[in-house]
């Protein structure tokens, strides 16, 4: 039987069996891996720490013919500030929704870890729903399914004015002779196009030189989630916006 390892996180844990945990770790040597832990959820398993969600470890893993298996789980980092505030937990698991959709089974994709390794040590020092925003960005981005907040997503040409019209199955901001009737739109306020260039171009480690008030926030995160959805194919259930934003709409 192969044996091999890994460096991940945890981006998806759930009961299987009668004692085990179904895994998804996400790796930086092989991307997205799926492996049970055989008696994880046992009160003194030594692999119980290490399969928690957004755990981070060294991961030894016997590939099996169906279901690879952990053998080992060295944790390094459980990122307890992630579920001392709700905030922050809810925008982590947005974080690993989004990258589990977004990504498939053995195609490695190390800036993504990362980007994702990062995101997880800032949550603790910056907004967690303006960090979850940069971070949905820049993961599109380096997918190759970046949205056209400069040009027209249609013909190309310049956009201007104070507000845009977000056209999602277009994949970005489209100027009044591109757009169409039909659903999948969002209205921004310019001011909301600008933050999106700077979350997606600017250093996620410096957010906290910007200044970022609700409604835009909450335009971004929309716009944002359904641009997510329509690419990726599939609903982003974690992304609720009154759980992001402290219990405000």
């Amino acid at each position: 039987m192969a044996v091999y390892q890994v460096d991940a996180l945890v981006i998806r844990s759930r009961e299987f069996g009668e004692a085990d945990r179904l895994t998804t770790l996400f790796s930086r040597e092989l991307g997205k891996i799926e492996a049970v832990a055989k008696g994880a959820r046992k009160p003194k398993s030594r692999q119980r720490a290490g399969v928690q969600l957004f755990t981070y470890a060294d991961y030894l893993i016997y590939r099996g013919r169906n279901l690879d298996t952990i053998n080992q789980a060295g944790a390094k980092e459980s990122f307890p500030h992630l579920w001392a505030d709700l905030e922050q937990t809810m925008a982590a698991s947005g974080m690993t929704e989004l990258l589990e959709h977004a990504t498939l089974v053995g195609q490695p994709h190390e800036e993504l870890f990362t980007l994702t390794l990062t995101c997880f040590y800032l949550l603790k020092h910056f907004p967690p729903p303006l960090l979850l925003a940069g971070y949905a960005l820049r993961l599109t981005a380096v997918l190759g399914f970046t949205p056209s907040l400069e040009q027209c997503a249609g013909c190309g040409g310049q956009v201007s004015g104070e507000r845009y019209l977000f056209d999602v199955e277009a994949g970005g901001i489209v100027c009044p002779a591109c757009q169409t009737g039909r659903a999948g739109r969002v209205v921004l306020k310019a001011g909301s196009v600008a933050m999106m260039r700077q979350l997606l171009k600017g250093d996620l480690r410096k957010l906290d030189r910007l200044r970022c008030p609700g409604w835009m926030l909450l335009e971004i995160l929309e716009t944002v989630r359904l641009f997510c959805e329509n690419q990726f194919g599939r609903p982003l259930k974690s992304w609720k916006m009154r759980s992001l934003l402290g219990g405000e709409e």
